[in-house]
Parts: C-alpha cells; structure tokens; sequence
C-alpha cells in the first residue's frame, strides 16, 4: 500500500475534527482491510476511504493488497454507498486496459452515531447475487466492529477489534449454532478469566440456556442451570446489562434478585449479564461469572456490550438456518403479517386494500357469461357447377361475389367439336330419310325395316349432341351470389369432367358458422342466444340462434376448435356468404371475477394435471 502523505492525513483529521466526527487510523485501517479480504475468496482490491465534513475522500486511507487498476471504479462504488447510506452492490463492472476485465464490486459505509465516516469496498471476482450478498453481511457485521472501535478510541482497540473479528469469524466457520456458541463462551471465559460464561437463546416466551464454558454437555434439569436462565431473562426482560454488585450510577430501578439467587448459591460474587441483540430484537444472553476479587469496570462492561451486538446477528443467523421448515414459515408469515399492517409503505398497502376489495366486488357481482368465437356467413343453399366434359373455356361473364338470377349464364365451354357433331348426325339423318322415302316408293319392305333402325339411330345421336350443346352452358340453379370461382382470365384453358368452376349460394336465408375453442364448448348447446358483429359492418349487431353443435374438432393452424352452426335472427338483406365477424353466445350468470380467469385457470388446472401435480 502507498502510505498518504504525512500532510494530506493531518488535513483530514482536522477536516473531521472541525466536522465532530472520528477519524479511521491508516495502520488499524490497514489490518482490518486485510482481515475482511482475506475472509472473501477472489478478492482483486480492496479500499477504505474516509469521509470528511464535505462528503466522500478519494484518497483512500487503507489499500489491499496495493494501489492498481480498479481504483476508479472502487470511488465510484463507494460514492454511491456514501450518498445512499447503504450497501451498493455492482456487478459485472469492467476495469483494466480498455476495459477488458470484469469484476462485481460490494461497499458498505461505515456508520458512528448515524453519520458515515467511511466507506469500504471490494472489487472481486465475479459470482453468484446471493454470494455478493453473504459478503455484503460479512462488511456489514465488520462495519459493525468498527463503529465499536470508533467509539472506544483507546489504545487497545487493535487488539480488541482482531480478537472481535476473529470471534465473529469463528461464529460464521461454525456450521451450528451450539458449536459457535460454545467456541464463544470458551473463548470469553478465557479473555476474561472469568469463572463461567454462558450463552442462552430465547424460545419463546422462555430462555434455555445453550452453552458453558469448558463444559461439552449438561443438564437442563438442575438447579444451576435453572438459576443462570433466569439471570438471562431478567436481562432480556429489562433491556439492559445487568451487572452484580450494582454500580453507584446504576440505575437503582433495575431487578437482578435472579443475580443474587445465582450469586449465593454459586459463591460468584460477580455477574454480568449482557443481551444479544439480533435483526428480530432480543433474542439471547450472555452471563460471565468472575470472582470477587475481579469486578467489572465500565470499560468492560462498554465493550462487552459493544461485543453483543457484533456476534448477536451472527449467533441468530446460525440460529435461524437451524429452525424447521414450519418454524421458519411460520415466522415468515409474522414478519408480513407484521409489515402489512404497519404503517412501512402506507400508499402500496392502501393500493393493495383497493385491489383486495376491487376482487371481493369482483367475485360477487353478478354478469354474462358469453363464449366468443370467430364466424363467417354461408349461404343455407349452396350449390356448386362442375365441367360437364372435357373442353375448353369459351366464356365467364360473371365471377365470385356477382349476383345472379335463376338461368343466368355463368360460362360456357367451346361447343365447336359438338356442333360439327350435331351437323354430322343431321346430314346422316336427311340422308337415311331419302333412302326411306326411296324404299318406301319401291315398296321394299325389306329395305324399310332396315332404314327405320338407322334412322332411329341417327335420331338418337342428334339428341345425345343436342343434350351435350345444353350442358356446355353452365346456368344458374337459382337466384343467389357466386361465392367462388373466377375463370375471367382462363378463357381458353382446358377443364376436365368433373371440375368444380363455381359455387353458388341463395340469398334469401343464411346460415352463421362458429369456431369454438375447445376450451369453451361446455356448456354450449342448441337454442343458446346469441349476437354477431361483423367486420365489414361494425356498426351492426345481428341477433343468432344456435342450431346445431358439430360434435366433431377440427385441428387448423395449431389450434382445436368445434364447428357450430347458428340461424341469424330476422333478415338482413345486406349479408354476403363469405364475410366474418366476431359472436358471442350466451352461456349463462356468473360471477364477473369467474368470467375474467376461469380460462386461465382451466388451462393451468389441465397443466398440472399434464405434469403429474
């Protein structure tokens, strides 16, 4: 690390002192920087930078491992920490030569009195949010020591704030909260020389104990243990330290009898209880028994004090990840219980009441239950002209969407070949009536049998050409509109037998087709009422009626859907087959909030379903 200049550190400590507020020494800075990096894997840099009476100093009073790339970006962190009074967390930030590297950065101010007075941040390498935010709570809880060393400001606050740490640190190795909490009480008893320490945690309205030093195991049955539990609740009952014998300062309201029965049945005529305090509040006790002659000073019990609210939300945490499953819903459920109620974020929670009554409202006021579907009108005659033979296209004056009349021409086919017949039977039937007339004036009798069969022969294929000429017309069956074909631009193209060339729909009654999704056929029925809109005439609602539900689906373009026919109420002379609109069928009351998710939620319920759930 570059040291600051001897000039620019006297510069800010008066900056601070003019501002009343403490300064971070660079030498303990320094340690506890290099404490805090070396509990975090991957750490790149790492920064403390102090804050003076106009903000943030960009001169950082302590560097891990040194000076180097990255520093702009650690300002910036913690700048951002410093205005906001709050852990920032930024990831995936670029740093080095043309920005090539990539880091998260984690800062957390450090707080005296509710000022920050400094500001600690880290640049790592990248990982996973919850991992930033476990070392969020690890500078958090260093942040923590150092308002305790700040308030302190002696000279043995280096080797109290190594040892704190190094007791925070070991409380978070410990994977259960009885193995940290008896490295806690071995560790107190020997710091302090005390006779005993002990730990207990609150379950419930009751406090057990959970540790005592230099001691694996013990029973919760006998008298000692019963005694050191209430000296712990009487502590967590008040609030407050309590220490035996009662300082001349004391407050003389407080209640230590519990410390007295303790004192007399154990011969400790020295007791001091300390609370742990965690993120819920009370939740523990620390009891340290020393011997007459070592009473406890206000230093001691500052520290000790100062010492609870450090390791009290590692000791909960350790605490907390041991509780059941229903414990710990349960307790999820209280805390927001407790923050819906409270007055936090008074607008969200008026907003959320509104949305609650708005679907209370929902749910019992009554509507329409209307299934909607895509439809399109056909005629209720339809009728389509097919090639009668083989041939070519000689004529197409109408197309699809024209009116025609009943015997209307459509088109007609090249009648050139038929006609040459027709003439071909013709000169053999005037020629077979010559010969008739001949055997007829000979009286051969012979003869005129054998020329009435031919004759009736020729006569025959008159009439089949005669009746093949008539059906190259193709003429309409009825009055109505083409719905579809269009052969204006293939006259002259050959057809074959059987071609369908046009399709022909009446006009004097309709019927309406509806696409139903399979979703919403329950409950859909012949006689059901309902309304059609259609696209080409938005201004218009036709009334309906259901006729008949196709009882078969239909898969089209990824979907399923039923066919169901309708009749349109009254007349509407300004329909065309072909067009299409929207209907809606009435399928009964329901409730508004029904109405409005019941698709959802029976499309979710068949997923489960699907899913083995």
């Amino acid at each position: 690390m570059q040291p600051l200049p001897a000039d620019a550190q006297l510069n800010k400590a008066r900056e601070a002192e003019a501002a009343d507020l403490p300064t971070i020494n660079p030498a303990l800075g320094q340690a506890w920087l290099a404490w805090q990096c070396r509990m975090v894997t991957g750490v790149i840099r790492g920064a403390v930078l102090p804050c003076g009476p106009e903000g943030l100093v960009e001169v950082p009073v302590a560097m891990w491992p040194g000076s180097g790339e990255g520093q702009p970006q650690l300002v910036q962190a913690a700048r951002q920490a410093q205005q906001g009074g709050k852990g920032v967390i930024v990831q995936q930030q670029r740093y080095g030569p043309e920005n090539r590297r990539t880091c998260d950065i984690v800062a957390s101010p450090l707080v005296y009195d509710g000022s920050v007075v400094g500001v600690i941040t880290v640049m790592m390498a990248t990982r996973s949010g919850p991992q930033l935010h476990a070392v969020q709570q690890l500078l958090q809880w260093g942040g923590m020591w150092v308002e305790t060393l700040l308030h302190q400001q002696i000279a043995e606050r280096r080797s109290t704030g190594s040892y704190t740490l190094s007791l925070t640190t070991a409380i978070v190795c410990h994977n259960a909260a009885h193995a940290a909490a008896i490295e806690v009480v071995n560790r107190l008893a020997e710091r302090l020389e005390a006779e005993r320490v002990s730990i207990g945690f609150r379950k419930g309205l009751v406090t057990r104990l959970q540790a005592l030093s230099h001691v694996s195991s013990f029973d919760a049955r006998t008298q000692l243990v019963r005694q050191i539990e209430a000296a712990m609740e009487e502590a967590i009952d008040q609030g407050a330290t309590l220490v035996l014998p009662l300082d001349k300062n004391a407050d003389g309201n407080q209640v230590i009898r519990s410390h007295e029965d303790l004192a007399k049945g154990q011969g400790h005529a020295v007791i001091c209880t300390v609370p742990l305090t965690g993120q819920s509040g009370l939740f523990g006790a620390i009891t340290i028994e020393r011997a007459a002659s070592q009473p406890f000073d206000r230093k001691t019990v500052g520290w000790l004090e100062s010492l609870g609210r450090i390791i009290g939300p590692a000791l909960e945490l350790k605490q907390r990840e041991e509780r059941s499953l229903l414990h710990q819903g349960r307790e999820t459920v209280r805390r927001k219980l407790a923050g819906l109620f409270g007055t936090q974020a008074l607008g969200a929670k008026v907003a959320l009441a509104g949305v609650l009554v708005a679907i209370l409202l929902l749910a019992v006021i009554p509507g329409t239950h209307e299934v909607t579907a895509t439809a399109s009108i056909e005629g209720g005659t339809r009728q389509v002209l097919v090639a009668p033979q083989d041939g070519y296209m000689q004529r197409a004056p109408v197309r699809a969407g024209d009116l025609v009349s009943k015997g209307q021409l459509v088109a007609a086919l090249d009648n050139r070949d038929a006609q040459l017949e027709q003439q071909k039977w013709e000169s053999e039937r005037n020629k077979l009536r010559k010969e008739y007339h001949d055997a007829l004036a000979r009286r051969d009798r012979t003869q005129l049998s054998v020329l009435q069969a031919r004759l009736q022969q020729a006569e025959a294929e008159l009439a089949l050409v005669r009746e093949k000429l008539s059906r190259l017309e193709l003429r309409a069956p009825f009055d109505g509109a083409v719905v579809q074909g269009d052969l204006s631009q293939l006259l002259g193209s050959p057809v074959q037998t059987g071609q369908v060339l046009f399709e022909i729909a009446s006009l004097d009654r309709f019927r309406v087709v509806l696409e139903v999704d399979e979703y919403d056929i329950a409950g859909l029925d012949a006689g059901r009422p309902g309304r059609l809109l259609i696209s080409a005439l938005p201004r218009s609602v036709y009334a309906l009626k259901v006729r008949q539900v196709i009882p078969v689906a239909v898969a089209e373009e990824g979907r399923n859907f039923f066919r169901v026919e309708a009749d349109l109420v009254g007349t509407a002379p300004e329909l065309r087959p072909g067009m299409q609109g929207i209907a809606k069928v009435e399928i009964g009351s329901r409730s508004l909030l029904w109405i409005w998710t019941h698709t959802l939620f029976d499309r979710l319920r068949v997923w489960f379903w699907s899913m083995g759930w």
